[in-house]
């Protein structure tokens, strides 16, 4: 078995982050964001917690808890996007156009 590419694990992630907006299977941590009494502010809380907490992991020199809370922004962050139905190719074109 070949090892995940970066791309293909947040192509992945966000599929899943798709299927539980779709789905809105029960127990669900991701399908709540979607269904959260605040809606879209629950999100952006989580995105902005997640943020502060990578920064002061940053300011500590601590490189495991950086990734540990790289990985929950990347994760809000598609939450987000996906909110407004934004997908990867829109990042990916944004990204590409800054090259």
């Amino acid at each position: 078995m070949t090892e995940a590419t970066p791309d293909e694990i947040l192509e992945e992630l966000f599929d899943v982050i798709e299927d539980r907006k779709e789905n809105l299977p029960e127990g669900s941590y991701t399908a709540s964001l979607f269904t959260h009494e605040k809606g879209q502010n629950a999100a952006l809380e989580k995105l902005g917690e997640e943020t502060t907490e990578f920064l002061l992991a940053a300011k500590d020199d601590d490189t495991d808890e950086m990734a540990h809370e790289a990985a929950d922004i990347v994760y809000h962050l598609l939450v987000v996007l996906s909110m407004h139905d934004m997908t990867l190719a829109d990042l990916r074109e944004e990204l590409a156009d800054r090259r």
